[in-house]
């Protein structure tokens, strides 16, 4: 019989707002499914507070990856007890620290029913995420580390990742290291782009301070002969929003577009020339693979862990600073120097890169440790 792994987390497929973690989870199941059995806790509404339609509540149903899927309008520590107890799963995966309402009472009610506990911190112990809101944040740590029994296993995305994990929780941790399971690469998409043509970009992201996108706005605003940049994705924090958004007001090139579902992302991005995220922090970057594996070349910053960008072709990999860009400007001023060949070759090169992180993974592998 299979063993039963019990994912928690505040949302969950079909929605998407609240970026990557989701994402992770929903092809971590896919990958699993031939494996192990998935259970997974949602709430009805997402981020934003809207509802896909027909969702059942209230009661177990499978979802696109044979998992099983409970939703319910609102997370309480009685209905995780219940939930657990009456699903007895071999294992309790919490996924992310911050989620008080699935973190806390995942791992409190998984020790006092004998469950194995994973724990998975999807890049916020990274310093960007620890900065803000230092002091909370700082006492919710302290209070869980000491309902973390010594016995939780962990899972780190990269080496980074569990350096963090040891930095906050100490050494002599059980931390398992697999990376996140992207989307699978399309067919090559080839798109032309004639030199005095404008070229397309594209910003697809939670829309918060950590991904500055304010640097982004500033460098392509006085570029408006040479480019047009389309923004895609949740507004995460209003206030960075309305200001990224007062910036473009008067900008007929710069365009804010709303969120995307992560089913619609491959074929959406397969239309711009280039990507660009010049992100504070990011342990992954589902996004940034998404562009790669549609055929789309990348300009990101060397906060996330795509380091071979440059190397193989696929874009650029550039440093960035809070307040400044003059890297990312210099990129943008270079780029309409090419001709239309040498950005075929990007294009192709960001293809070859993602086919080949694809077939040199081993998904299912890597995360058998589930299975023991």
């Amino acid at each position: 019989m299979k063993k039963k792994i019990f994912f928690l987390y505040p949302y969950y497929w079909p929605h998407y707002q609240a970026g990557g973690p989701v994402q992770s989870l929903f092809n971590l199941a896919n990958v699993l499914k031939e494996h192990v059995q998935v259970y997974v806790l949602s709430r009805t509404k997402d981020v934003d507070g809207t509802s896909a339609e027909d969702l059942i509540k209230n009661k177990w149903i499978t979802g696109p990856n044979r998992e099983n899927i409970f939703y319910l309008n609102s997370i309480t520590p009685r209905l995780v007890y219940r939930l657990l107890a009456e699903v007895k799963p071999d294992a309790v995966w919490v996924n992310g620290i911050f989620n008080a309402t699935t973190t806390l009472p995942g791992i409190l009610f998984a020790r006092v029913l004998g469950i194995k506990i994973f724990f998975s911190p999807r890049g916020m112990l990274q310093p960007w995420g620890l900065a803000r809101r230092k002091w909370i944040k700082r006492g919710y740590l302290f209070l869980l580390k000491r309902i973390i029994p010594r016995t939780v296993e962990w899972h780190a995305t990269d080496r980074n990742e569990e350096q963090d994990i040891i930095k906050i929780f100490g050494r002599n941790r059980l931390i398992h290291i697999a990376p996140n399971v992207p989307r699978k690469p399309t067919s090559y998409q080839p798109l032309e782009w004639t030199p005095g043509e404008k070229m397309k970009l594209v910003f697809l992201s939670l829309i918060n301070p950590n991904k500055n996108l304010h640097l982004l706005i500033d460098a392509v605003l006085p570029l408006q002969d040479y480019y047009t940049l389309d923004i895609f994705g949740p507004v995460a924090n209003t206030l960075y929003g309305e200001t990224c958004f007062e910036k473009i007001r008067e900008a007929p090139h710069i365009s804010y577009k709303g969120a995307v579902p992560p089913w619609q992302v491959q074929e959406l991005l397969c239309q711009y020339h280039f990507f660009v995220l010049p992100t504070q922090g990011e342990n992954f970057g589902h996004a940034i693979f998404d562009a790669l594996s549609s055929s789309v070349p990348v300009i990101i910053s060397k906060n996330t862990p795509w380091k071979d960008i440059e190397k193989t072709g696929a874009g650029f990999y550039i440093d960035i600073e809070k307040e400044k860009n003059e890297q990312l400007e210099k990129v943008l001023y270079m780029i309409p120097k090419m001709n239309n060949n040498d950005y075929i070759e990007f294009r192709k090169h960001a293809h070859e890169y993602s086919i080949f992180f694809w077939s040199e993974s081993i998904f299912i592998e890597q995360y058998l440790f589930l299975n023991r």
